[in-house]
């Protein structure tokens, strides 16, 4: 009976979304148009399936965003639970969240250099990440900014704190780039185009229980996505193609460095 649950785990994890196994969390996606007040977005869905087994799923995302003259604040966060539930045991395939706040002070009125700054806590069962705690700054840099195409380059520096959930509870403090390059394009008034990568080699050691390689230990992200808007502003849905890669994952899924997937979504903004 074990086996055949674990078979059934197996093939459920071949179907889920990419996000459920991404390490890094894409903000580029969640920003806003920038325009003074308040703007927000949510993101929710829930599934129940019963026949030999009992499964649940329930996930749910939220951003706030808000404009002051020259100062954006932007503050996400995100749940993701999925539950198997059988005579004999009731467990947790995918429990994830995250919770990121981020501040923008543009240099310029035209906005082409502005600096950031981020805080970012984050769970993920699937990747074994009991805690990771980021804080990062830098700057980031127009290099395209129209009202239907933008070109954003960021250079950003980080300080990474990870406890994992392996037998010994290894962790590591970093220090880590954290460079990404976001393309962002308005096709027509319902269609649009976006693509972001994130590169996060390691720099400096502050003390790790695992060893790593300067630059060779990094980790790799993108994303791309087609939206349409049903409602214009308001309500859109859009297909997300996404790559994960871990150059060292955690010692359970070190057979496991390489995570795609697609996912669909209904977006609601206000």
């Amino acid at each position: 009976m074990k086996k055949n649950n674990s078979l059934f785990v197996l093939f459920l994890l071949s179907f889920l979304p990419f996000t459920a196994f991404a390490q890094l969390v894409n903000i580029e996606e969640q920003r806003k148009q920038i325009k003074p007040g308040w703007q927000g977005l949510m993101d929710f869905s829930f599934d129940f399936r019963q026949n030999t087994q009992t499964l649940s799923q329930f996930a749910a995302s939220a951003s706030l965003q808000y404009t002051y003259h020259r100062h954006t604040f932007l503050l996400l966060g995100d749940i993701s639970i999925i539950r198997l539930k059988n005579s004999l045991q009731k467990q947790d395939i995918i429990n994830k969240n995250f919770q990121h706040f981020r501040y923008n002070l543009a240099l310029d009125t035209q906005r082409i250099f502005t600096y950031e700054f981020f805080l970012q806590r984050q769970q993920n069962k699937i990747k074994f990440i009991q805690y990771r705690f980021l804080t990062g700054t830098g700057l980031r840099i127009a290099l395209i900014n129209k009202d239907n195409v933008k070109l954003f380059l960021a250079p950003l520096c980080m300080y990474e704190r990870e406890i994992l959930t392996d037998s010994a509870h290894s962790g590591t403090r970093m220090i880590k780039g954290d460079l990404y390059i976001s393309f962002n394009a308005r096709i027509n008034d319902r269609l649009s185009f976006f693509h972001v990568t994130y590169y996060q080699p390691a720099l400096w050691d502050l003390g790790s229980d695992i060893p790593f390689e300067r630059f060779s230990d990094f980790r790799l992200a993108s994303e791309t996505q087609f939206s349409v808007d049903i409602i214009k502003d308001k309500i859109s849905f859009s297909v997300d193609v996404d790559l994960n890669y871990d150059s060292r994952p955690p010692a359970p899924i070190k057979d496991y460095p390489l995570f795609y997937g697609i996912k669909n979504k209904i977006s609601f903004k206000f």
